[in-house]
């Protein structure tokens, strides 16, 4: 082969769109005003519009959105939170950098997510929040976590870095749990020109409370009511923001187009793609197959000019740092997920051809493997 298939290709996708960028950042530079500011308040009410949450509160990054989120919640030093183990590691170490306990939930390997049995397998009398990851954009059962949840008085936040625009049963995500937190990590569906998160809430009096956490606890920079971050979108990055989201649901309408043409290129052939529930709508952050040998796999698909990646192959539970929290934990599906997933090109300007082209080299990989 010898068109080489990138994982990724931003580059392509903001072409069109180069103007209307470079004229929003001279808007801002033009205005002098790059902390907080119209662009930032502008960014937060059209994202909290598009989620359909009433609140939206921008601050520096996914992770920090993380930890303002489950502070917002009512997550205490010494509380537990349940978390998958098989997702980003800031997932778990934004529960710890709070002084809160991660505990470690399985995932079912089909749909790379949490279930409301492997969060109930987790729970303790500690238990004050669950995190819930729509892995690779797609949403995880919700309305079941909160049917379990919601009776024992824990808070669920979701973890939708990967999945602006998805939606579970006509529900944004971002709009399904008590709190919700958005990266927009330069890769990501929505993705700003550096580091960047939002917070998403129907809950004023979290969204009252991030607000302060962003900013050291204060409000005017004269009296401070908490201890807090300095965590806030730069107004470059949200005027960049209100370019891009405008396009947010014809990209992921091309990332669905891309998911269809796999299956009707005929990728069940050699591999099993990411299960998708009835009344879930995933954006394909990343469109992820299972194979048993997975690494083999992705070296061969690379002889053959396609890159692909294997995601979390080490789970955050036997990572270092979280070692000290993990001891016992049986995670069967986890361990299945880590060793088996194997993520394929996948954006909003892949064409049919390319698409083709992976399933061509994917059947040339499974010929040599027989």
């Amino acid at each position: 082969m010898n068109e080489q298939i990138p994982l990724f290709n931003t580059a392509d996708q903001l072409a069109p769109l180069r103007e209307k960028l470079h004229q929003a950042s001279a808007r801002v530079i033009d205005s002098g005003r790059f902390i907080f500011g119209p662009e930032v308040t502008g960014f937060e009410q059209e994202f909290a519009d598009y989620v359909g949450a009433p609140y939206a509160v921008g601050v520096g990054n996914g992770t920090d959105a993380l930890m303002l989120a489950l502070r917002a919640v009512g997550v205490e030093p010494g509380d537990d939170v349940v978390v998958p183990s098989f997702t980003f590691y800031a997932t778990a170490e934004a529960v710890a950098a709070i002084g809160a306990r991660p505990v470690f939930c399985d995932v079912d390997p089909a749909t790379f997510n949490v279930t409301a049995a492997t969060v109930e397998a987790a729970l303790t009398p500690n238990t004050t929040a669950v995190v819930a990851v729509h892995l690779f954009g797609l949403p995880a059962p919700v309305q079941r976590l909160r049917d379990l949840l919601a009776p024992r008085g824990i808070k669920l936040v979701e973890d939708a870095a990967q999945a602006a625009g998805a939606r579970l049963d006509g529900v944004a995500a971002g709009a399904l749990g008590d709190a919700a937190t958005f990266s927009f990590f330069p890769s990501k569906n929505l993705g700003a020109f550096g580091d960047a998160g939002i917070v998403t809430t129907a809950d004023v009096a979290v969204a009252d409370k991030v607000r302060l956490l962003r900013h050291h606890g204060t409000t005017n920079k004269q009296s401070h009511t908490m201890i807090g971050y300095n965590s806030r979108l730069d107004a470059i990055q949200a005027a960049m923001l209100r370019v891009l989201l405008p396009e947010l649901n014809g990209w992921n309408d091309a990332r669905r187009a891309a998911a269809a043409a796999y299956e009707a290129a005929g990728i069940r052939e050699f591999v099993t793609p990411q299960a998708v529930p009835e009344g879930a709508e995933p954006v394909y952050h990343l469109y992820v197959v299972s194979h048993d040998d997975a690494d083999a796999a992705i070296a061969a698909l690379a002889e053959r000019g396609v890159e692909a990646r294997g995601y979390y192959r080490t789970p955050v539970h036997v990572q270092p740092p979280m070692l000290r929290w993990a001891e016992g934990a049986e995670l069967p599906g986890t361990a299945r997920a880590a060793a088996t997933n194997i993520a394929l090109p996948v954006s909003p300007v892949i064409t049919p051809e390319q698409v083709e082209a992976v399933v061509a080299a994917l059947s040339a990989v499974a010929a040599v493997a027989t």
